[in-house]
C-alpha cells in the first residue's frame, strides 16, 4: 500500500527560517556569525570542491538575504507573518469544542438542551466551525483560514472562504449612488446647495484666497491650494481656461477682467479665484470668449495668442513650466517599483546644464535655458500610528541624459528621471500581502468608492477640467492631447 504523502514537506520555507537553517545558524545572528558560517559551507559545497551546484546555489541566496540589512529585516518580518500560518492542526481524536461553546452559552444565561443542538467542528482543530473552503468543502474555523490544509484529493492549499470584503465593497458602492442621487435631488430643489464634500473644498478655497490677498507679490505666486480649481490647454492659435468656481451660485454674480497682461475671476461676494499676470501676451484686438454653466459653478475662457504658434511653457508668471497644463512637459511611466519622466531636450545639452534635486516633498529640474520645473508628490497622511510614509526614495533615485534620433533624422537628447518608491512598510507586508499602497490605491477626496490619483498634485484633476479642455481643442483643430486616466479612473 503507497504510503501518504507528507504534505507539510511540500511546504516551501514553512516558518520563514529556511535561510538561517541553510547557514547553520539561529534568526539572532550577527552580521560577522553569518560571513564566517558562508566561508565555512562555500569551501565544502562549492561545486569545484566537490559540492552540489544546487546546495551552493541556496547557500549563496541565504547568503545574499542575511547579509544585506533591509533584506534581512523584510525576510524576519515575513517570519513574524507566518508564525500562526502553518500550525499543525489538531488530529481528530482530540476533543471537540462543544463543551466550551455550551459553557459559554451557561454563563450567559442561555440554555442550550445537547441533545437536539449540534455544533459543527472545525475539521483541522476541532473548534466551532463559522467557515468553508470552496475548493475542498473543508469545514474551518476563522483561525484556520491563516493555514493551509488540503483534504480528500485535493492538496495543500490556501482556504478559499466567502469573504466580508466583497460584501463591504458592495455596500459601499450602494452608499455612493444613493449619497449622488441624493446630492443631484437636492440640487434641483435647490440651486445653491452644496454636500460636505463641497462645503470642505469652499473652506478651503476662502481660505487660502484670503492669505493670498494680504500678498504683494499676488499676480506672480503660484499656490496649489487655488491652482487646483483651474487647468488650461493650448493650441497653435488660443489658450483655454477651464474653472471651478467653488463660491459659484446661480443667484450671485460672476465677474471676469481680462486683458493682455493678466486676468481676474472673482464671484460675487467671495475672494478672486484667479487673479494672476500672464506669462505671454494675449492679442487685445480679438474678443475674449467665455462660457459658464447655468449655476456659475463652471466657467471656461478662450484667449488669443499674441503671436500665434508660440508654444507657452506656462500659464501665468512665477509658475512651473507646464503647471496645471493638460499636456505636461514632460512622458510619465509609472511601474511598480519607479516612476520614470522623459524630458526631450536640445542636443547641445549637456550634463552640465543639467540640475536635478530630488526632494523630500518633490522634484526640481533645472536644464540650462530649457526646463525650469517643479512638482510636489502625491501625499499620503499617516495613521496614527506611523508618520506619512514618503513617496520617493530619494537616495535611490537617479537620473541620465541619451541621445536619440527621431524618425526624420533630428537628433535629439532625452533627460531621464527615475523615482524609485520607497520600500514597503511594515503594514504593507504584514496586512497588505506585500502589494504596495500607491498613488493608485489612493482613495479620492469626496468618495467611498474611487480611488487613484496622479503621481504629481500639478496633475491631478478632481473637478473634470481635462474633459472640457479636450472638448475645447478638439473642437477647434479636431485633435487633443488626452492624458493617461489613473486605473481607478478608467473604472
Amino acid at each position: 500500500m503507497p504510503k501518504d504523502p507528507d504534505h507539510w514537506s511540500q511546504v516551501e520555507d514553512i516558518d520563514g527560517q529556511e535561510l538561517y537553517r541553510i547557514l547553520g545558524l539561529h534568526p539572532g545572528a550577527s552580521l560577522d556569525e553569518i560571513r564566517q558560517a558562508f566561508r565555512a559551507l562555500a569551501k565544502k559545497l562549492h561545486p569545484d570542491k566537490g559540492g552540489s551546484a544546487r546546495a551552493f546555489g541556496r547557500l549563496q541566496d541565504a547568503f545574499r538575504t542575511l547579509s544585506d540589512p533591509k533584506a534581512r529585516s523584510v525576510y524576519d518580518d515575513w517570519a513574524k507573518e507566518l508564525e500562526f500560518r502553518y500550525v499543525r492542526g489538531v488530529a481528530g481524536r482530540a476533543e471537540g469544542g462543544e463543551g466550551v461553546l455550551l459553557d459559554d452559552f451557561a454563563n450567559m444565561g442561555i440554555h442550550c438542551d445537547p441533545a437536539t443542538q449540534l455544533v459543527v467542528t472545525c475539521e483541522v482543530c476541532r473548534r466551532p466551525s463559522n467557515r468553508e473552503c470552496w475548493t475542498c468543502g473543508m469545514k474551518i474555523c476563522e483561525f484556520c483560514t491563516l493555514k493551509r490544509h488540503w483534504k480528500d484529493g485535493f492538496p495543500l492549499h490556501w482556504p478559499l472562504i466567502n469573504s466580508d470584503h466583497m460584501r463591504t465593497r458592495l455596500a459601499k458602492r450602494e452608499f455612493e449612488k444613493k449619497r449622488l442621487e441624493d446630492a443631484q435631488r437636492l440640487a434641483l430643489q435647490n440651486p445653491n446647495h452644496r454636500t460636505e464634500s463641497e462645503l470642505q473644498d469652499i473652506r478651503g478655497f476662502k481660505a487660502a484666497a484670503y492669505e493670498m490677498l494680504d500678498r504683494k507679490d499676488r499676480l506672480v505666486t503660484f499656490d496649489m491650494r487655488l491652482a487646483r480649481f483651474y487647468m488650461w490647454a493650448q493650441t497653435d492659435d488660443n489658450v483655454y481656461i477651464a474653472v471651478r468656481v467653488p463660491t459659484g451660485y446661480e443667484d450671485k454674480e460672476l465677474l471676469l477682467d481680462c486683458n493682455q497682461s493678466g486676468i481676474n475671476l472673482q464671484p460675487e461676494d467671495s475672494p478672486p479665484v484667479i487673479q494672476r499676470a500672464f506669462d505671454n501676451p494675449v492679442d487685445a484686438s480679438k474678443p475674449i470668449e467665455s462660457f459658464r454653466t447655468k449655476d456659475n459653478r463652471m466657467f471656461t475662457i478662450a484667449l488669443s495668442k499674441a503671436q500665434p504658434g508660440e508654444t507657452w511653457l506656462r500659464l501665468f508668471r512665477g509658475d512651473s513650466d507646464g503647471a496645471r497644463c493638460l499636456e505636461p512637459p514632460y512622458k510619465m511611466s509609472e511601474m511598480v517599483d519607479e516612476v520614470v519622466l522623459d524630458f526631450v531636450v536640445p542636443f547641445w545639452i549637456d550634463s552640465e546644464d543639467v540640475k536635478v534635486a530630488f526632494r523630500p516633498k518633490g522634484i526640481s529640474v533645472q536644464v540650462r535655458n530649457t526646463v525650469s520645473l517643479y512638482r510636489e508628490y502625491w501625499t499620503r497622511a499617516g495613521d496614527g500610528r506611523q508618520a506619512a510614509a514618503a513617496a520617493v526614495d530619494a537616495d535611490n533615485s537617479t537620473w541620465s541624459l541619451d541621445n536619440e534620433v527621431s524618425a526624420s533624422g533630428q537628433k535629439s537628447r532625452v533627460l531621464s528621471i527615475l523615482l524609485a518608491r520607497p520600500p514597503l512598510t511594515e503594514d504593507e507586508i504584514k496586512w497588505k500581502k506585500g502589494v504596495r499602497q500607491d498613488n493608485q490605491s489612493k482613495e479620492r477626496s469626496g468618495s467611498m468608492v474611487q480611488k487613484g490619483v496622479r503621481f504629481f498634485r500639478e496633475d491631478e484633476d478632481e473637478f473634470g477640467l481635462e474633459d472640457i479642455l479636450q472638448a475645447l481643442c478638439f473642437l477647434e483643430t479636431g485633435v487633443s492631447f488626452v492624458p493617461s486616466k489613473t486605473l481607478a479612473e478608467w473604472h
